[in-house]
């Protein structure tokens, strides 16, 4: 990957200076653009893409979706006439929508979190994957019986929002992940540095998403509905009004 991405050390960054390296047409009115640099965060990881603006020339176009593509970062603008390569712009993300998504994606990582707390995770119950849009949900391969308590899972869950416990995050080796976290997810890249999450007083997982800095604020979490899929999953759905 050629483009920085800033949102990895720095979730809260809203704004970007930075040159345009590479543009390619989509369809009329529409193009691709490559930055040097980034504060857009790509839709990836069950987290819904970031949208904006860019301005440069005295003019502004929107960046409707942020993509990983091709090994890189490519901002997908809404113009006629989109920057030259070489273009200094400057770079804003809708933060009202930003905000939202790292709320989501954090309370996605808090029901984790309290299935860990409640002794059900990662055994028997281990992390596979995860939506957090409009329909939030994780997934867990294998079952509890008897059910998992629906209410249990969301008042551990608010416990935790209510302790407002610190997120901290740095890049490591795949081997020292596999020493530190709780669990590590199913098809983690070998061979470069990945981010370790860690959530004070509880444990480390894996993550690449743009996270909170502390958990309490998520605000709430409303857990709407727990279902086993085949006999062999489990899904937490839930929301975050």
């Amino acid at each position: 990957m050629e483009t920085k991405p800033l949102y990895l050390t720095d979730p809260y960054l809203r704004e970007v200076e930075a040159e345009v390296v590479e543009v390619l047409p989509e369809s009329p009115n529409r193009w691709r653009a490559r930055l040097d640099q980034t504060v857009f965060y790509p839709m990836g990881g069950g987290q819904p893409t970031d949208q904006g603006r860019l301005a440069f020339n005295g003019k502004e176009v929107k960046v409707y979706q942020v993509m990983l593509k091709e090994g890189d970062i490519w901002h997908y603008l809404e113009t006629p006439e989109p920057p030259p390569v070489g273009t200094k712009v400057h770079g804003a993300i809708d933060w009202n929508r930003r905000f939202q998504n790292m709320r989501v994606h954090t309370a996605g990582h808090l029901i984790d979190y309290a299935l860990y707390r409640l002794g059900v995770s990662p055994h028997p119950l281990a992390p596979t994957k995860a939506d957090h849009g409009k329909k939030s949900f994780v997934q867990y391969a294998g079952t509890v019986s008897p059910a998992l308590e629906l209410a249990a899972v969301e008042a551990e869950t608010n416990r935790i929002i209510a302790e407002n416990l610190k997120f901290s995050w740095e890049f490591t080796s795949l081997e020292q992940l596999q020493k530190d976290a709780i669990y590590l997810q199913p098809g983690l890249p070998t061979g470069k540095p990945l981010r370790k999450l860690s959530l004070e007083t509880i444990g480390s997982v894996a993550d690449g998403g743009t996270i909170l800095g502390t958990s309490g604020e998520v605000g709430a979490v409303k857990v709407t509905r727990i279902e086993e899929k085949d006999g062999r999953d489990t899904v937490v759905w839930y929301q975050v009004p």
